[in-house]
């Protein structure tokens, strides 16, 4: 599922409104937080209304809105009601990328079934019984299941198949976008669970590792040009320390 990025917090979305009515909200709207193609939006109707909308960024389309008259209104039902609002742009998100998701899957199973044309009885008998455990629990598990799963996290082999199996342009190049920020998503955890194990098991064999990283530095200088070659003489030639060309 994809993760719900804040930038005000619930608590802090009232107080914000208060500072900045009469100045940057009098000139347009504020994102408060994003989920997918989501945004929580936060407007000035008025000296006194608070408006949030929840609004699909690719659609250009208003699902939600509420209001809140400052005069009486409060901190806690404003949080709340923002709260409330993350809660169901998150739902709402996540059940579009289920269905994506879920489609894609179904193009692959009509690929499986294209590979495996005597198997459809096999298929559906070891769908109908159920093992939890047992030394042959998982030699039992389809091949499809391992079909789905692999083949889906190979970017190359889910764009292949949207290409077979949708002829519309538009719509072939909504569900490539989607399965790109997807499998970017799905990969991206499984490369986090992968960098712990494998930092656990160093950890126990007690081997050190390096890091890297990579910190943001503000320099003043008349051009970047200058700027670059006042970080260098600043880091006094470190060879731990690479600077991005």
């Amino acid at each position: 599922m994809g993760r719900t990025f804040r930038y005000i917090q619930n608590d802090d979305v009232l107080k914000s409104f208060m500072e900045y009515k009469d100045s940057l909200l009098s000139e347009r709207p504020v994102v408060i937080a994003r989920h997918g193609d989501y945004s929580l939006v936060m407007r000035c109707l008025s000296g006194d209304t608070l408006g949030l909308t929840i609004e699909n960024d690719v659609k250009k389309t208003i699902v939600e809105s509420r209001t809140y008259d400052t005069h009486s209104t409060t901190e806690d039902l404003v949080s709340r009601g923002v709260r409330h609002a993350c809660q169901k742009m998150s739902e709402i998100s996540d059940r579009e990328v289920n269905r994506k998701r879920m489609q894609i899957w179904k193009w692959y199973v009509m690929e499986w079934q294209l590979q495996h044309p005597n198997g459809a009885k096999e298929f559906m008998d070891k769908e109908l019984t159920w093992k939890d455990d047992g030394p042959d629990a998982e030699s039992d598990l389809m091949d499809i299941e391992a079909f789905l799963h692999g083949d889906y996290l190979n970017l190359g082999n889910t764009l292949a198949l949207i290409d077979k199996y949708l002829s519309d342009v538009e719509n072939k190049e909504l569900f490539k976008k989607f399965a790109i920020a997807d499998i970017m998503e799905m990969t991206r955890d499984d490369t986090r669970d992968r960098s712990l194990e494998e930092a656990e098991k160093s950890a126990a064999n007690g081997e050190i590792k390096k890091h890297y990283y990579q910190f943001l530095v503000s320099v003043e200088a008349t051009d970047k040009e200058h700027a670059r070659e006042a970080l260098l003489s600043y880091l006094a030639g470190d060879e731990r320390i690479r600077v991005q060309r």
